[in-house]
């Protein structure tokens, strides 16, 4: 912020007094005292990290206010009273980081979640979307594998996921440039743009991306049919693949096959 151009400053401004800047606000006035960004989005990432039990806890059970997010930022939040950290003072690194949680665990009471469970048997993408198996196991082994990538490197340099903007600043800015192997997982696998179906074409094959597109309609479809919200949904979904008569015969024909239910898209 103080390093900004000043229109650049006068608007990032207006963005904190305005709905975005509701969790520093917050954060401030429970502390009773002004907080750094960093320090801000760190408690945030302490909220959102709870101990799960069975994912990363060996106790049969939790306390509510241990696992409720909002009840855990309200409690860091309060434990940030008389305390400055060193994340107030520089741009977070993962050592800095780290300290902190550890630090904030003991002050709130609360202790951070870290999912130590193996999420997935499964390397590469390629092997989620090929290897044999029902798009019903394929859609979550394609999620459950790019959680375990995220969760690695997270394990080697945590505010590359709690604090996102660092990535733009120095060394780290490189990697957008000339993505590693790694950065590939914090980005979506596929996305829809302007009604047209995109993916990373140096990662993922015609084929593969077939496949994912396919599962992730299923996966839909399987919400809206628990939910029963109605006809099924596809505003997410490419729309030239609903314009083709026969390609959504085709998708509802894996969707019936899937659930065993005679229901599609464009069907009432």
């Amino acid at each position: 912020m103080r390093k900004a151009e000043p229109a650049l400053r006068e608007f990032l401004l207006e963005v904190l007094n305005g709905e975005y800047g509701m969790p520093c606000r917050l954060a401030r006035a429970l502390a009773g005292r002004t907080l750094g960004g960093s320090t801000v989005l760190a408690l945030i990432d302490f909220a959102l990290n709870p101990v799960v039990p069975g994912l990363n806890s060996d106790d049969p059970s939790v306390d509510w206010k241990e696992l409720y997010p909002p009840y855990r930022f309200v409690t860091a939040a309060k434990a940030m009273t008389g305390w400055e950290t060193d994340l107030e003072f520089q741009y977070p690194s993962h050592e800095a980081t780290v300290h902190f949680q550890h630090m904030l665990a003991k002050r709130s009471g609360l202790r951070m979640g870290s999912v130590a469970s193996r999420l997935s048997d499964l390397s590469t993408l390629r092997e989620a979307a090929t290897a044999p198996m029902h798009l019903s196991v394929r859609t979550p082994a394609v999620s459950l594998m790019c959680a375990s990538r995220l969760l690695a490197l997270r394990e080697r340099d945590v505010c590359s996921i709690s604090h996102y903007g660092v990535n733009f600043l120095g060394e780290r800015a490189t990697r957008f440039i000339k993505p590693d192997r790694d950065m590939q997982w914090l980005f979506p696998v596929f996305q829809v743009s302007q009604g047209e179906y995109r993916w990373p074409a140096e990662h993922v094959g015609l084929d593969e991306a077939t496949d994912l597109l396919i599962g992730a309609a299923v996966a839909s479809a399987y919400d809206d049919i628990l939910h029963g919200v109605g006809p099924l949904a596809h505003d997410h979904l490419p729309r030239s693949l609903f314009d083709d008569v026969g390609q959504v015969e085709a998708l509802n024909q894996v969707l019936k096959d899937s659930t065993g239910l005679a229901m599609g898209w464009h069907r009432t």
